[in-house]
């Protein structure tokens, strides 16, 4: 995105249009921090809602009387939504704005999660839940959106990483609440919290959130919002002379580009390693309560273990997130991956006891919750400027095809009677196949123009 050009002494005025210059000011303005509050509980109420539905299903199957396994369409139906909504729904918001698009994905979440609950049969719930799902996905990819053209350029990784997280952390409170929760008010407070919580973060972000400068002065220039947005980030600005160029349409290049000899392999490894990910994530937060109250954990313990799960990706997460900056992106792989392998391999030859089960679902957590929190962005880091879009496309796409497929599966598994211990240690197959394949195609991973020649940069000595 080209800004208005440089003085001839280098240095541009300040109120002279850069844009860039104004958000990334040495301190957070409290606007920029009211919009980073919006945006984190628009992404905590994609969390809690992903995992709503599962944290219900062993209720709801004792008390309706029907096997947990019927479900496994519903619980796939949020997770398709989402790509539905995040191909055809969220760009909207380059259109309309990203404001707007916040407030009406929260409507479409809550009111939505509500109506599942005016007729409870399967049908009416997947139905509701695909619905769910594509307002997640235009939640979540505008929350980022917005946050991103809002945090200072210094900041804007650790800001990125820090709301990602919040989607997990989502899902782990929903699980921690639940027990409290399905005591006092039965399965459907699940979805009563649920509903109602994001139609009251559609009030917080109509009322606290600001829609994108950069946004309102390519696509409305001249709107009065405008000059109280610059105000808000620097009161010595003169909103009339700020102004961005709008960025010259650029030729899309194609996913053939992504299959070419030099990025061929790279490009084959992260799909597996995203799909087969994000596969035993959601095998994990659709069935986890399921099969562990069928081993006989008591609800209250079962929904325990699932937080467990999300606690780790949130630890995992971060804790990769740390190492990539510090260019280990190869070391950083691996530790996840060696940590989920771990947790599962120890889950196989350990007695089933709560605590130590509960302590190594953590561990496969940060290595499967927590590496689908940041696959987008090694994907962009790993390829040129003219694929990266492309990539990062496609990585999610690979991942939905894992994502949905997963509850499916572990529908198909428990029908078939598949205790909890044989259906983790499945898990060991696709964690696995990623793992051997990130070792052997260890040399791609380092991001071009890193000083990659000499083997070290970017993977700690780990890349040739």
């Amino acid at each position: 995105m080209e800004l208005a050009a440089p003085s001839a002494s280098g240095a541009r005025p300040r109120g002279a249009g850069d844009v860039d210059s104004l958000i990334d000011r040495p301190r957070l303005t409290a606007l920029q921090i009211r919009i980073c509050i919006a945006c984190a509980l628009v992404l905590f109420c994609d969390g809690y809602d992903l995992q709503a539905l599962a944290l219900a299903v062993p209720s709801m199957s004792s008390e309706l009387g029907i096997p947990a396994s019927s479900f496994g369409t519903a619980l796939s139906a949020s997770l398709f939504g989402m790509a539905i909504g995040g191909a055809l729904f969220a760009p909207l918001g380059d259109r309309i704005g990203r404001k707007p698009m916040l407030v009406l994905a929260m409507l479409l979440v809550g009111g939505s999660t509500l109506a599942a609950l005016i007729h409870v049969s399967t049908a009416w719930i997947t139905f509701c839940r695909l619905l769910t799902g594509i307002g997640m996905a235009m939640a979540g990819v505008n929350a980022a959106t917005l946050s991103g053209e809002y945090a200072p350029a210094r900041w804007r990784f650790f800001i990125m990483t820090v709301l990602t997280c919040f989607v997990p952390f989502g899902a782990f409170s929903a699980a921690m609440m639940a027990p409290q929760v399905i005591d006092l008010l039965g399965w459907r407070g699940v979805f009563f919290v649920g509903g109602f919580l994001p139609l009251a973060v559609a009030v917080v972000v109509a009322l606290s959130a600001a829609e994108s400068l950069k946004w309102l002065l390519l696509e409305r220039p001249g709107d009065a919002r405008i000059a109280r947005i610059a105000a808000r980030l620097s009161p010595d600005t003169d909103p009339d002379r700020l102004a961005i160029e709008r960025p010259e349409t650029s030729e899309r290049r194609s996913v053939l580009g992504l299959l070419s000899r030099a990025h061929r392999v790279r490009t084959l490894v992260l799909w597996l390693s995203a799909a087969s990910g994000a596969f035993s994530l959601y095998l994990m937060m659709s069935w986890l309560p399921t099969v562990l109250r069928d081993a006989g954990w008591t609800i209250e313990q079962a929904l325990r273990g699932t937080a467990a799960v999300q606690l780790g990706g949130i630890i995992g997460s971060l804790l990769m997130a740390w190492m990539i900056d510090r260019r280990r992106l190869l070391q950083g792989l691996l530790c996840g991956y060696g940590a989920a392998l771990f947790a599962l391999l120890a889950i196989g030859l350990l007695p089933g006891g709560v605590a130590s089960w509960q302590f190594l679902l953590m561990l496969v957590g940060s290595g499967t919750s927590g590496m689908q929190a940041l696959w987008i962005a090694i994907a962009v880091v790993l390829f040129p400027p003219d694929l990266r879009a492309t990539s990062a496309g496609w990585l999610n796409c690979m991942s939905r095809v894992g994502a949905v497929a997963a509850p499916v599966a572990g529908g198909a598994a428990l029908a078939a009677g598949i205790a909890a211990r044989p259906m983790l240690l499945s898990m060991l197959i696709p964690i696995g196949a990623s793992t051997i394949a990130i070792v052997l195609a260890r040399r791609h991973f380092v991001p071009p123009g890193s000083g990659s020649d000499s083997g070290e940069a970017n993977t700690g000595g780990c890349g040739s």
